[in-house]
């Protein structure tokens, strides 16, 4: 299905407030990139020396570019320059008040023509599922950046049924989600866009099991007295215990997380 007519930036507009009335929605932003540095940053500076410059692309408020420039500046000594790239003003008018001194700036990644260049780091955390052409997107960042952290949700249907989207997409999608990967076609589109996967996996979810209520505290709480769904509760059961590459190709679900290069790694600065 095409969303030629899907307007991000309009659809967002209109997102912020429902954001900012979400207490978890700072926690979330932090556990994403404290996660993947977590995993990865070891090999971040082992591959890049020093990270003199990181971008973060629909950064929104800046949680998720503040969490990691922190724990660049922990393992180096010194903050890189920060940059969030954003198209919504009201999430950038919010995150230069928050932090002050990461650089907001309201462009289209792809269409940036400024200092630096080149980005040492770049990260992507829940954006490739909003763009309209995932393929030029993905292209030109690979054009911007040494190094990519990128965590995207999968919610196709899986492999072996047929990798059926959602029914609803875009204005009907309840986080504006217009593209729709199957594990397998995933990994196709990253490798023939010139983004080459160090490491990486598809995990169940990044929230960790317990903690919808730290990270979602807004979220309903569960009552005993409330109907159980035996045929649910036994599905959800099945997709948690058995093997996640089993359960990811039959159900679908989860997210593909990983550190990925691109053929500016190993050129001049």
């Amino acid at each position: 299905m095409e969303h030629t007519d899907f307007n991000p930036a309009q659809f967002y507009a209109t997102y912020p407030k429902e954001i900012i009335l979400r207490p978890g929605y700072p926690a979330r932003a932090q556990y994403k990139s404290t996660l993947l540095w977590d995993l990865w940053g070891h090999q971040i500076m082992k591959y890049l020396g020093d990270c003199m410059s990181y971008a973060d692309i629909g950064g929104c408020f800046g949680f998720c570019a503040n969490s990691m420039a922190y724990q660049i500046f922990c393992s180096q000594g010194k903050y890189p320059q920060t940059k969030v790239f954003e198209i919504v003003p009201e999430f950038i008018n919010i995150g230069k008040q928050l932090f002050p001194y990461i650089d907001f700036i309201k462009e289209d990644f792809n269409y940036y023509d400024g200092d630096p260049v080149v980005f040492d780091l770049i990260t992507m955390f829940d954006i490739i599922e909003h763009v309209p052409n995932p393929d030029a997107f993905l292209s030109g960042v690979a054009k911007k950046t040494r190094l990519v952290l990128i965590k995207t949700p999968m919610e196709t249907g899986g492999d072996w049924w047929g990798a059926k989207p959602p029914k609803n997409q875009g204005y009907e999608h309840p986080d504006g989600h217009i593209n729709f990967f199957s594990p397998t076609e995933y990994l196709k589109i990253l490798k023939r866009n010139g983004i080459e996967i160090i490491s990486g996996k598809f995990v169940k979810s990044i929230i960790p099991k317990g903690a919808i209520r730290i990270l979602e505290p807004e979220s309903k709480p569960a009552y005993k007295s409330e109907k159980i769904n035996y045929k649910k509760r036994s599905l959800n059961f099945l997709k948690y215990w058995a093997p996640f590459p089993v359960t990811r190709r039959i159900f679908g679900g989860g997210d593909h997380i990983c550190l990925a290069k691109t053929q500016l790694l190993y050129s001049e600065r």
